[in-house]
């Protein structure tokens, strides 16, 4: 970086170039520069500072106002500070809007039978009960499986019934320190097995019809236990894979036609003059409800766009990937997802803010084929509390969990003491 020049050698440039009437080049030859470092400096000096080259009087150097104060440099720099982060901020929108351009926000209209945010100082909760996959009328031969598990619609009824008696005494014991205002039934898919492949077809103990009205059944007995112990039941119903009437999933018509919207439609219809009791569904594949001013999604996880497990870890990468992908889907539509409720993949777990329920039927000859790991019939049970979101959840399990008998030592029958014996 060059030194600047002092204010005694710039008045001595200055002369030099006067005295040879403006003529850069003969002054620079006297001041053995080359001429054009010359004219290059001498055309960057102020206007006040350079004598024209021409000849005449030099300008009248411009007045230079008094240094600021430090509150008038402290007020400068807060709003250099302020202009910038605003700046900021409005090339994030900028950003955020060309990557949404074209996409119609939709905001989610809080419905009437939402669970409002208390204004009292007690908080409220609401006791969450999740049922997928229960996979009414399906078969499960224990033979098949090494004695592991045994499935049929008696068993489903027993294993439901236990899902529903454990919510009604855990959900009081988690709620005692709460208002509880009620609570939340979610049907999330494949409440029956369905016709869907050719060997359920050939081993389901119950028609597809049968399976429906013994699920009716089921659940409208369910909903009657919930509303006696809380006092209010609100029911979410979407819709399953295993339960259409078609070869293949579809994406036209997916909620229309399928078995489990019809079951929910014909509960709905049993408790329709209750005014204790009501229910969400629609020909969407998901159902968003607000408890407590949290969006809770139930969707049953089939249109997650993942697919089955990876390896060591299961199915929960690809659960965690789809879960993104829903979320971020909804945030783009303007509604935010606090808690997502999904099943399909008949595994149970709590990464992050996803609730994975597991299966009624459990363990069965598809798994077994493929190797999957064991884990037993078990259905979501969960808190929603006012002022904490999500509190408290579990799997239910929904069988006795059997206990071998230790093992022992015992010599067969057909050898003898003597046997043993050292001649």
């Amino acid at each position: 970086m060059p030194v600047p020049f002092t204010p005694e050698q710039i008045a001595h440039r200055l002369a030099v170039i006067a005295a040879h009437g403006g003529d850069i080049r003969a002054a620079a030859q006297q001041l053995r520069v080359k001429h054009g470092t010359l004219r290059e400096w001498h055309a960057r000096l102020p206007d006040w500072q350079r004598t024209p080259v021409e000849g005449g009087d030099p300008k009248e150097p411009p007045v230079i106002p008094p240094p600021p104060m430090p509150k008038e440099i402290h007020d400068a720099a807060f709003w250099r500070k302020r202009a910038a982060s605003q700046a900021r901020e409005l090339g994030e929108l900028e950003h955020l809007a060309e990557q949404l351009a074209g996409v119609r926000g939709v905001p989610y209209q809080i419905p009437e039978y939402a669970f409002p945010t208390p204004s009292g100082k007690r908080a409220q909760s609401v006791v969450g009960v999740h049922w997928s996959d229960t996979h009414m009328g399906e078969v499960i031969d224990a033979e098949e499986i090494g004695g592991i598990n045994a499935f049929s619609s008696d068993i489903c009824r027993q294993r439901l019934r236990r899902h529903i008696a454990a919510a009604c005494s855990i959900g009081q014991r988690w709620a005692e320190d709460t208002d509880c205002v009620g609570a939340y039934f979610a049907l999330g898919g494949d409440l029956i097995s369905g016709d869907i492949h050719e060997e359920l077809r050939m081993t389901n103990d119950l028609t597809a019809h049968e399976q429906v009205q013994a699920m009716v059944e089921e659940a409208g007995a369910a909903i009657r236990h919930l509303k006696e112990t809380f006092g209010r039941v609100h029911v979410t119903c979407v819709p399953g894979n295993h339960g259409r009437n078609t070869p293949k999933a579809t994406a036209k018509l997916y909620a229309r036609l399928s078995y489990d919207m019809m079951i929910g439609a014909m509960v709905a219809r049993e408790f329709q003059n209750d005014p204790r009791v009501t229910f969400q569904m629609s020909a969407a594949k998901d159902q968003v409800t607000p408890i407590f001013g949290r969006n809770v999604l139930s969707t049953h996880g089939d249109k997650m766009g993942t697919g089955g497990g990876q390896g060591f870890a299961g199915p929960f990468l690809p659960i965690v990937r789809g879960a993104k992908k829903v979320m971020a889907q909804y945030a783009s539509k303007g509604t935010n997802i606090d808690l997502m409720l999904h099943g399909h993949y008949h595994t149970s777990g709590n990464p992050g803010n996803i609730l994975s329920n597991g299966s009624v039927p459990g363990y069965s000859e598809y798994g077994d084929d493929l190797r999957f790991v064991i884990e037993p019939p078990q259905q979501n049970l969960f808190l929603m509390h006012s002022r904490w979101g999500l509190r408290e959840r579990m799997p239910v399990q929904l069988e006795e969990p059997v206990r071998p008998e230790k093992p022992r030592i015992r010599v067969p029958a057909w050898v003898s003491p003597e046997s043993n014996a050292h001649d």
